[in-house]
């Protein structure tokens, strides 16, 4: 085993250490599963030996007496077997599901901590698999890998105890296929492992596939692709197939050949048992069927190995997975020594700030500008301009490459993180919504939030009545990312969850542009109130919705271009103007029409 293979069992073993007493019974449990049967060939053969050849000269009485002997020690052995079975698999049970209970637990909250980037680049349904179906199958490695070869192992050399005890010829033959194994073993071994890998791979494409595409059903539907998309989860799935199969035949070549050296061994012990039993070589016929009976308890592990080896391969496969997730270090954490105090007024200060992707290019450039505490600033520009990605940056779901951002003086980095996001809120032009019920939705961010306090939040944001309407109000059931309410509905929903978080600074990023009037009119509504001594900053499209804002930053291509009023900027003739005139016309034309309207107005107000 390489030492990168060690490392990461041994990382595994580390979430065993607190049921290791769970370990050890199963341990035990285990030996005494295996070993215990070895009693019944030596039975087998006394009674054949005493009892049945009766080399001891009893009498019939005696016979009967000993035979009953024999039956009531086997019916002992087998109670016990069975007690054995059933403790080893309880314990078993327990421990494989609380090993899989604590890594998934502990990848989840690692996720949890992983910056946007890490979620934005890797497909959904590949960070599922390593959470649900690789840690379902890691189960194995304790059962069917650590457990059994320990098991194995033990029972093993007390097999080969009891063989050399009673025929040293015997278990040297019985030896002789273990070397022919090992090379068997060590050139098939890594192709399974290989192919083991292969299959876990094609199962997460898989799973990412099919995520997507649920989630984007809608689409596929409405452009008739169900058909297109059938085949092309079959050419997944068929790819799959194959390399399960691929595997399959490398496990079964493994296990045949591992049958046929053991069936050898066998016609051996028994060609050779049989001639020292007849020529009187220091063998009976009794102990020769306890040798065999033995042998085959030896033998047991052998036979199996094939299937325990892609029982590891697999597990191994996963849980490398697995701890490849653990190793990626947050980009965003927190400093040593960082505040735990929260946000105060809520000023705003951007020094030099620049921000690009790894390996790709600045998406901001040497951007500064400043918010006082409580003012309402608009930021525009065309798209890819970097304004969503600048708002990403203030509650670091992504950390500045140059540059400084600070709230109320202290760069947002000497904040703790979670202190740091409880003091923003942001309501995104696509409101998310989890499944469940209004009232765990509006209290997603505040959990002791009261009833009232959730009420009035909801009344802010002008979504209160709506809730009312519903048939079950407050404890109404959503469903998945909310879909069965209208944008309008869910954004309001999303505000009052905002709201209810009490931020000191509030983020909107086109959280209108995609309403209707009506949804619209509620929503601006309802962010006036919202909006009331906070710091504020609304990124729109629609120039119309933010004319009145106390301050316009312009951004183009990743600058910061232009600041300041609407009327300002207008008259600066700059690129404010440029996109403006893009909405709405050339400014004389709309000073004109606007000179014509006034005219025709007073004439009809005659």
């Amino acid at each position: 085993m390489s030492s990168s293979k060690k490392h990461v069992l041994l990382r595994y073993l580390s979430f065993a250490r607190p049921y290791r007493w769970w370990l050890l019974i199963v341990i035990l449990a285990g030996i005494a599963k295996f070993t215990l049967p070895l009693l019944i060939p030596y039975f087998t053969g006394r009674l054949v030996d005493r009892v049945i050849l009766n080399t001891g000269r009893l009498d019939q009485a005696g016979q009967l007496s000993l035979l009953w002997q024999y039956a009531a020690l086997l019916a002992g052995v087998i109670v016990l077997t069975g007690i054995a079975i059933f403790i080893r698999g309880f314990f078993t049970v327990r421990l494989t599901s609380s090993i899989a209970f604590d890594i998934r637990q502990s990848l989840w909250k690692h996720l949890q901590r992983l910056d946007l980037g890490f979620h934005q680049s890797r497909p959904t349904g590949s960070i599922l698999s390593r959470l649900m179906s690789d840690i379902g199958v890691s189960q194995q490695m304790m059962n069917a890998g650590i457990v059994n070869v320990s098991i194995d192992a033990i029972s093993g050399a007390a097999a080969l105890v009891v063989l050399f005890s009673i025929s040293t010829t015997l278990t040297l033959i019985v030896l002789a296929v273990l070397p022919f194994y090992g090379i068997l073993y060590r050139k098939i071994n890594p192709r399974i492992r290989q192919a083991s890998r292969d299959v876990q791979e094609q199962t997460s494409v898989m799973s990412g596939s099919v995520v997507e595409r649920l989630a984007g059903i809608a689409v596929v539907q409405s452009f008739a692709q169900e058909k297109w998309e059938s085949q092309e989860f079959a050419v997944k799935a068929d790819e799959l197939r194959g390399r399960t199969i691929r595997r399959g035949i490398l496990s079964q070549t493994l296990s045949a050949s591992s049958e046929f050296l053991v069936s050898l061994a066998t016609l051996a012990v028994w060609i050779v048992g049989g001639y020292l039993a007849v020529a009187g070589g220091g063998i009976t016929v009794g102990q020769l069927l306890q040798f065999t009976g033995s042998a085959a308890m030896l033998y047991l592990p052998i036979r199996r190995f094939s299937q325990i080896n892609i029982t590891y391969q697999t597990s191994m496969a996963a849980i490398e997975r697995i701890f490849a997730v653990f190793d990626v270090v947050p980009e965003v954490r927190n400093r040593p020594g960082a505040t735990d105090r929260v946000i105060g007024m809520g000023g705003l200060d951007f020094d030099d700030v620049t921000f690009a992707y790894p390996s790709g290019p600045d998406i901001l450039r040497n951007v500064s500008f400043t918010v006082p505490p409580g003012q309402h600033v608009a930021i525009v520009g065309e798209s890819g301009a970097g304004k969503s990605t600048l708002v990403t940056l203030i509650p670091r779901l992504y950390d500045v490459t140059g540059g400084a951002i600070r709230i109320d003086g202290v760069d947002i980095r000497d904040y703790k993180v979670r202190t740091l996001r409880r003091g923003i809120g942001i309501v995104l032009q696509e409101s998310i919504l989890f499944s469940g019920t209004i009232h765990e939705n509006l209290r997603y961010g505040r959990k002791n939030a009261s009833f009232h306090e959730i009420v009035e939040a909801a009344r802010t944001a002008n979504v209160h009545d709506f809730i009312l309407s519903l048939p079950e109000k407050y404890d109404t059931v959503i469903g998945e990312r909310g879909m069965n309410l209208s944008g309008g509905q869910r954004q309001r929903i999303s505000l009052a969850r905002t709201l209810l978080q009490n931020p000191r600074i509030l983020i909107l990023d086109e959280a209108t542009s995609s309403l209707d009037s009506e949804s619209e009119n509620l929503i601006t509504e309802a962010l006036d109130r919202v909006m009331d001594d906070r710091t504020s900053l609304i990124i729109a499209h629609r120039l119309s919705t933010i004319m009145g804002a106390e301050k316009i930053l312009v951004f183009h291509e990743g600058r910061l271009v232009e600041q300041g009023k609407h009327e300002d900027l207008l008259n600066a003739g700059g690129y404010y103007r440029h996109l403006f005139e893009q909405q709405f016309g050339p400014l004389q034309e709309l000073v004109a029409r606007s000179g014509l309207m006034n005219d025709f107005n007073r004439a009809n107000a005659t």
